[in-house]
């Protein structure tokens, strides 16, 4: 017993031995060790300061490169959120800033990788149908010898619309730069232009900013305006229809934005009778006439609502080309071309306008990293007599050309590839005023 007692001490002071269990058995079944204790278990790997700063940078540029590639289909919530809680004037400001941000970004892709060209340039090829016009009918007063030939009655159709001398506003033009084209526009053709296109580069500084220029015969057309659901009435409880009468689809040939919302600067406007926004003196004006015409200047100088010749009327700041001229005031500061007191004029960003040439003929006008002056140079070099500016920002600009289809339906398509969105938007009810243009040649005689 003595001798068992004291082989129990010697094997109980052996380190390999597990200590705190009955009878030497390791507890709960866990494996005995040589050095008489279970190891001790990984601390879990903590994340230094340097590694999560890190990764919310990483983080940080992940969202921040999702929301500039989202930025046309997020800009308008944001902006609007933004509005809400730090005011318009801050809003202004922070639109400023990405502006600038956006700008330099193109200046780098730029210089990397190049630019477009022609910003109109395409391989696909385009079948457009038009359908066959009704047969004129041509009375010839023969008298009394009669007459030896029956006259062409290609003769007594109007003259072809013709094309405004354009201006170069670079010594080296792209192919294709000042000069019109009737190429892939609907219901168009060299021997029958309804429409003409060109574009130019007006910022020696941005090469990369395209101006695509529509050119359109006012004769063969008559130009609507819509009031949105929203703007630019909705501040006032005045709302508009925001969409295009059933009846005007099939004949429609383009769409495009409007101008500023209704109380971003209140540039008036008035459609039938009904006052979304007060008229007011001294500001670009657009106005349509019930014979289907239109007319262009400065309101309160060069024309006045008048409700019996007029049907509707747009403002939008100040004007843009003055009497064939680029008015001093495209470089003017505080809220001339905005609705705060900050220099909207010098923003570089997507800008829209529509012009009027010195023989009556309507321009349209959309391009990238504009400012209020480049903008107002592109349209003097298409021959604007008379140019105002439209809306702002590339949600918003936006020029569609609708081709008709056998069915009778129109299909739409961008003016230009770069520009944002759908041209279907115009087929759908809309928040934001708009204006559009649909065949009409009963004063095309």
């Amino acid at each position: 017993m003595e001798a068992g007692s004291r082989l129990s001490g010697v094997l109980a002071s052996l380190p390999w031995r597990r200590r705190g269990s009955p009878g030497g058995q390791a507890a709960d079944g866990e494996e005995e060790g040589i050095e008489g204790s279970r190891a001790a278990p990984a601390r879990p790997r903590r994340l230094g300061w340097r590694r999560v700063v890190g990764l919310v940078l990483l983080l940080g540029v992940l969202v921040a490169g999702v929301a500039y590639v989202e930025k046309d289909r997020i800009a308008p919530e944001v902006a609007d959120a933004l509005r809400a809680t730090i005011g318009d004037e801050r809003t202004a400001r922070v639109e400023g800033w990405f502006f600038a941000f956006e700008d330099a970004v193109q200046k780098v892709k730029f210089r990397l990788f190049g630019g477009e060209e022609n910003p109109f340039e395409t391989e696909e090829v385009r079948v457009s149908f038009v359908a066959r016009p009704a047969a004129r009918t041509v009375v010839v007063w023969a008298g009394k010898r009669g007459v030896d030939a029956m006259p062409n009655p290609d003769a007594f159709l109007p003259a072809p619309m013709t094309f405004p001398a354009t201006r170069q506003l670079r010594s080296n033009p792209e192919p294709g730069e000042g000069s019109w084209s009737t190429v892939g526009l609907p219901r168009t053709s060299p021997a029958d232009p309804l429409m003409a296109k060109t574009f130019f580069r007006p910022d020696p500084s941005r090469p990369y900013a395209l101006v695509g220029v529509l050119l359109v015969d006012a004769r063969r057309v008559r130009l609507r305006m819509v009031a949105g659901t929203v703007d630019p009435g909705g501040s006032r409880g005045v709302k508009g229809p925001g969409t295009i009468p059933a009846s005007d689809v099939p004949h429609l040939v383009a769409a495009w934005n409007g101008g500023f919302k209704g109380d971003h600067g209140n540039f008036g406007m008035v459609v039938e009778g009904t006052e979304y926004q007060r008229l007011r003196n001294g500001l670009a004006t657009v106005c349509t006439r019930r014979d289907g015409s239109f007319v262009m200047g400065e309101y309160g100088r060069d024309l006045v609502w008048d409700p019996q010749t007029m049907t509707a009327c747009r403002q939008n700041a100040v004007l843009l080309v003055d009497r064939g001229e680029v008015s001093k005031r495209t470089a003017e500061g505080n809220d001339t071309w905005g609705y705060v007191q900050v220099n909207s004029s010098e923003f570089i960003t997507w800008r829209s306008a529509i012009g009027v040439t010195k023989d009556g003929n309507l321009l349209v006008a959309a391009g990238n990293s504009l400012s209020a002056e480049t903008l107002a140079r592109a349209l003097w070099a298409a021959g604007a007599e008379y140019a105002m500016q439209l809306d702002i920002n590339s949600p918003y600009v936006l020029t569609a050309l609708f081709f008709p289809q056998p069915d009778g339906s129109v299909k739409g398509e961008r003016f230009m590839a770069a520009m944002p969105d759908s041209p279907g938007r115009f087929l759908r009810t809309q928040e934001r005023d708009f204006m559009y243009l649909v065949v009409d040649e009963s004063r095309y005689r």
